[in-house]
């Protein structure tokens, strides 16, 4: 009869836990559900910057302030969500890594939507002076680029599709390469006599945009590290 009973103990005691890990993982798809709705909304805030790079009138008229803000109160939330689940529950090795990564990549999103509403703003106090069309277009091509970087990022930790991750680096070497276009061009001039004020502009502009691309590559690694456990050498 003692047999029976611990028996029924030990059966007891792997249906709790069963029934606890079958609720750790609806959290953990809820989190991950909440994640990618972040990132996705980061997307498509990009896109509004790419379209307003590559046929901006003289100035920004206040386009994308205060995004930042909502941005930062969705990514705290999820952390503090995650710090909570990792109270509550107790997650293996593999949830850790999960519920780690969910926390840097809505960090890594939060702070390129920051980037985006700085590209913005810089754009809000204009001057009238002649726009240099080389180096929009430099601008432009640059911002597609670094947009398409992140955009891969966030594909490979939709996907956990790791297979692609190695060609972040090369993908951000170009976006590094336009960069430094951009860099010669504002200190050019082309020509013509370009203020301060403009090279101020477009450097701002082209570190802000290498920043957003370097997000992307760090999203893609991050889920290298998810994946399979262990950082990813490039």
């Amino acid at each position: 009869m003692r047999d029976v009973w611990a028996s029924g103990l030990r059966g007891g005691a792997r249906g709790g836990v069963a029934v606890l890990r079958i609720g750790l993982e609806r959290e953990l798809d809820v989190m991950n559900r909440r994640v990618l709705e972040l990132v996705w909304d980061v997307d498509d805030y990009l896109g509004e910057m790419v379209e307003f790079l590559e046929g901006r009138e003289a100035e920004a008229d206040g386009r994308g302030v205060g995004y930042d803000a909502r941005l930062k109160m969705r990514g705290e939330e999820i952390e503090d969500d995650c710090l909570l689940l990792q109270a509550r529950q107790a997650p293996v090795a593999c949830d850790l890594r999960f519920v780690h990564s969910v926390c840097a990549v809505a960090n890594h999103a939060v702070r390129t939507g920051t980037l985006c509403e700085h590209v913005f703003r810089v754009f809000e106090a204009s001057d009238e002076e002649p726009r240099r069309h080389d180096l929009d277009d430099a601008i432009s091509r640059m911002s597609r680029e670094a947009c398409g970087v992140f955009r891969q990022g966030l594909e490979i930790f939709e996907s956990r599709d790791i297979r692609h991750a190695r060609s972040l680096k090369a993908a951000d070497k170009v976006v590094d390469r336009l960069c430094a276009e951009v860099m010669e061009l504002a200190a050019d001039g082309g020509g013509s006599s370009v203020s301060p004020g403009k090279v101020s502009q477009a450097a701002l502009v082209a570190h802000y945009l290498e920043r957003i691309a370097d997000h992307g590559v760090d999203i893609g690694m991050r889920t290298v590290f998810l994946v399979e456990g262990e950082e990813m050498a490039l």
